[in-house]
This record gives C-alpha cells, structure tokens and sequence, in this order.
C-alpha cells in the first residue's frame, strides 16, 4: 500500500487528516439515527381507507375485486425497488412500519405481492 510506505519512511500525507470533532455526542447520535428513518406525508388522511378496499365484493359481479388497491401496492413496490431487498424483507419492514405508526394496516404476504407487482404497469429504467 503506497501510502504505508510513504509514512515508514517518515514523509508527510498528501491529504491532512480532519481534524473536526464532535461536540455534542447526543446531537450527533439523533441526526444518525434519523438517517434511518422515512416520513411519508399522506394528504387525505386514513390511510386505511386509501390503501385498503373495504367492500372487495360487488353486487352483482363474480368473484372478488383486490384487497389492496393500486397505490398501495406502488408504494411497497417503490420501497421495493429503493431498497433492493427481497420480498419476505420487504413485507416484514412494511409490517413495522405500520406498527411503529401505531396503525392496522395490513400488508399482503410476499408470495401474494409477487403477484401484485407482476399486475402493475410500471416500467423501471436500470442504472448501472
């Protein structure tokens, strides 16, 4: 490694090393720990009833409509595809962070978002 042997033979860095330091530890440790943590702003407000179909029957047609509706669906897609995790992963932190809101919203099993993904109309460009 260049830069070990230029400090055993005693020379000087290219690049100073920081010299900052932290002055307030507890500061410090909340920005780190908000890093983490995603704010969605709904508008409307119930979510519930936004992302859930409360009647999935309707009179007079057969079979049953989705439990989830499209939006729902788009958003656990985009933490999806954000994340780059897989789906078991992807519907257990959906789960907490609707438990962590304090709210009942349930989040369809991964086998069951595979099939709802595979339903959308979205076209994603990949980046490399």
């Amino acid at each position: 490694m260049p830069y070990k042997a230029r400090l055993q033979e005693g020379q000087e860095r290219k690049r100073k090393k920081p010299t900052y330091r932290v002055t307030n530890c507890h500061d410090y440790n909340q920005s780190l720990k908000k890093r983490g943590q995603i704010s969605l702003y709904f508008p409307d407000g119930d979510l519930l009833s936004q992302f859930i179909d409360a009647s999935p029957y309707t009179r007079g047609v057969s079979g049953r409509t989705s439990s989830y509706r499209a939006p729902y669906v788009e958003l656990i897609y985009t933490f999806y595809r954000l994340f780059s995790w897989g789906m078991r992963q992807i519907a257990g932190y959906m789960e907490d962070y609707w438990k962590t809101l304090g709210l009942d919203i349930p989040v369809p099993s991964y086998g069951h978002l595979s099939d709802l993904f595979s339903k959308l109309d979205i076209t994603v460009k990949q980046r490399c």
